[in-house]
């Protein structure tokens, strides 16, 4: 009998008959240790009330919190503002193919039909104050002193000025887009006209709204302007007109006896800058252009004489100034373009040679719209917004030359009104500018920074500049002062003559320079020098509140008293609160200029008899 075999070992069979007992020998450990973390943390002690709290506290704070769009990170999209892009119209030159498919040798004459007109782009708006030169014998002088309280019997500098202010505002007028559109139409039409076929502006309509906190560019209250007669009122006023230092090439063609598009610049006593213009687009003259346009001046004076009786409804029942429009020539009315586009400036090539002249062309793209707005409330914020009348090419033209009869009943053609300019304040009679910061001393820690100024007030009844400095201002301050010794420079160089013309007189206890002067170290008094007054109290009352300041800390340290180094500062900047609710940060390089101006107005020189008084106001956006 043989012996059993040893039976062998077969893991796959162990797994299989104990695989359960595996299971639970490698579970067990594993709930016993979570067991055992589960008693290391402390026990709930929460309660339902206490959640139900929690939750209501919560939602407490989610309702009455502010969180503001920036905070979240979100951006507000102005859709008032995009709205109005649907009003620009889709200009048709980008669509167009220069293949022409099976051009007519020969094309036919069209009859003359409607065409578009373009208002005014790009409108801006500038405020600002000054002096205006008067005729003495004008009875609206007499009536304007007696407001005033002043009498027009005083010393010459009082009695032929007077102080004004107004806002400006300037655009663009598309004379280029237009006459492109007119070639477009009446080239090719059965009765091409020369004088009829150009467009010529002859009016237009200006309107105004005051700016209301809380309200949106939708709630605007717009308000037509009677320009024409306030025009005729400050003419018989003024005791002429400035030189325009814009380029006149950039001036719409007038026709004699209608009003420009380009108001007439009053004769203040200093010097227009760009807001008369409207750079890039239309430039200023350079100084050798305006000797050249002096010369013209005394010509351009008499066509202006010829404005006195305008009335409105002359201008537009005859658009075309009386002028015979040449109806049967149709021959030569073949427009390409260059009459406008391409007008010629004609410079002498050398004095020797009178006879020759060289024609040196300037692009005209646009020509320049300005008003002058001079019935304004000081604080008070406005914008504007214009439209253009243009004469009509088909008025009173033969029905036989029109597609429609009816487009030659009306003299003129009414551009849709402008896009609103920016907002714009109009100042007060005082302003306030900064001269000098002094920086806290880290070793006198309760010594707060300071500031000087100078509070300018300007006198509306002659025109005058009267300032008072003070050396000391903190924040918080508030620029109202009552009954202040004022000084007036011109009358001081009336009477003492000491001063010569063109110098400029210099700062208390500084040195007359155009860059702003390094501030005094702050635990040294800085030096003062009382100025001479004239004996006249004011109350110089700006509103203007002083918030914060920053500068006059020195740029290095100087490593020896007795080593001879400059004490360079940085630049003080001021910042304040406007009567008109802006903020505005005022810098010490440019205001420090503009007082030493006020100081010595001498020294400005005048275009003509023209230029820009006070000062500018505030452009907002």
């Amino acid at each position: 009998m043989k012996p059993n075999k040893k039976k062998k070992f077969d893991i796959g069979l162990f797994f299989t008959e104990n695989i359960e007992k595996i299971i639970l020998i490698l579970v067990i450990p594993v709930a016993i240790y979570i067991a055992y973390l589960g008693t290391q943390y402390e026990p709930l002690t929460w309660q339902p009330d206490a959640l139900v709290k929690a939750a209501d506290n919560a939602n407490n704070t989610i309702k009455t919190s502010e969180r503001k769009a920036v905070d979240e990170g979100v951006s507000i999209i102005t859709y008032d503002v995009k709205a109005t892009w649907i009003k620009a119209k889709i200009r048709s030159e980008y669509y167009r193919t220069e293949t022409q498919w099976l051009p007519s040798l020969f094309p036919e004459k069209t009859k003359r039909s409607a065409v578009n007109v373009f208002t005014v782009k790009d409108l801006k708006a500038q405020a600002g104050l000054g002096a205006v030169s008067v005729n003495p014998s004008s009875p609206l002088l007499a009536g304007r002193a007696a407001e005033s309280g002043t009498t027009t019997g005083g010393s010459t500098s009082i009695s032929s000025r007077l102080g004004e202010r107004w806002a400006i505002v300037t655009g663009l007028i598309p004379i280029k887009e237009q006459l492109n559109l007119y070639v477009d139409k009446f080239s090719s039409s059965v009765l091409p006209d020369a004088l009829r076929d150009m467009p010529m502006y002859i009016l237009y309509d200006v309107e105004r709204a005051e700016v209301v906190p809380g309200r949106g560019s939708g709630e605007l209250e717009w308000q037509r302007l009677d320009f024409l007669t306030e025009f005729l009122q400050k003419r018989s006023l003024w005791s002429g007109n400035a030189v325009d230092p814009v380029d006149p090439t950039f001036f719409a063609p007038q026709v004699p006896g209608k009003f420009p598009m380009a108001y007439p610049l009053p004769p203040v006593t200093k010097k227009f800058s760009e807001e008369v213009a409207h750079p890039p687009f239309i430039p200023m003259l350079t100084d050798s252009q305006m000797e050249e346009l002096k010369q013209t001046e005394k010509i351009r004076e008499q066509l202006r004489k010829e404005m006195f009786d305008i009335k409105p409804e002359d201008i537009l029942d005859n658009p075309f100034g009386g002028s015979e429009s040449r109806i049967g020539a149709t021959g030569s009315g073949s427009m390409d373009g260059s009459t406008v586009q391409g007008r010629n400036r004609r410079i002498r090539r050398n004095a020797q040679e009178p006879e020759e002249e060289e024609i040196k062309p300037v692009q005209v793209n646009n020509y320049l719209f300005r008003f002058l707005d001079f019935n304004v409330v000081p604080g008070k914020t406005y914008r504007y917004r214009v439209r253009l009348y243009l004469a009509n090419p088909n008025y009173r033209l033969a029905p036989n030359y029109l597609e429609d009869e009816t487009l030659s009943k009306e003299p003129y053609l009414i551009t849709e009104f402008s896009a609103p300019s920016n907002m714009v304040t109009i100042p007060l009679e005082s302003r306030v500018l900064t001269t000098n910061v002094f920086a806290a001393d880290t070793k006198q820690p309760w010594l707060e920074p300071a500031a000087s100024i100078m509070a300018v007030h300007f006198d509306l009844a002659d025109g005058s500049e009267w300032y008072v400095e003070k050396e000391r201002v903190y924040r918080g301050s508030t620029i109202n002062y009552k009954r202040q010794d004022v000084t007036n420079p011109l009358l001081e160089k009336q009477t003492t003559g000491s001063d010569m013309e063109g110098s400029i007189s210099p700062p208390s206890g500084r040195t007359a320079r155009r860059t702003p002067p390094s501030p005094s170290r702050r635990t040294t008094e800085p030096k003062t020098t009382e100025p001479k007054t004239t004996g006249k109290q004011l109350d110089i009352v700006s509103e203007v509140s002083v918030l914060d300041m920053k500068g006059g800390e020195p740029l290095y340290k100087v490593p020896s008293a007795a080593q001879k180094a400059p004490d360079l500062r940085s630049p003080g900047r001021v910042m304040v609160l406007e009567p008109s609710g802006n903020m505005i940060i005022r810098t010490v390089n440019t205001d420090l200029v503009e007082a030493e101006t006020i100081k010595n107005p001498t020294a400005v020189n005048a275009l003509g008899s023209g230029g820009m008084g006070g000062y500018r106001g505030i452009e907002e956006n």
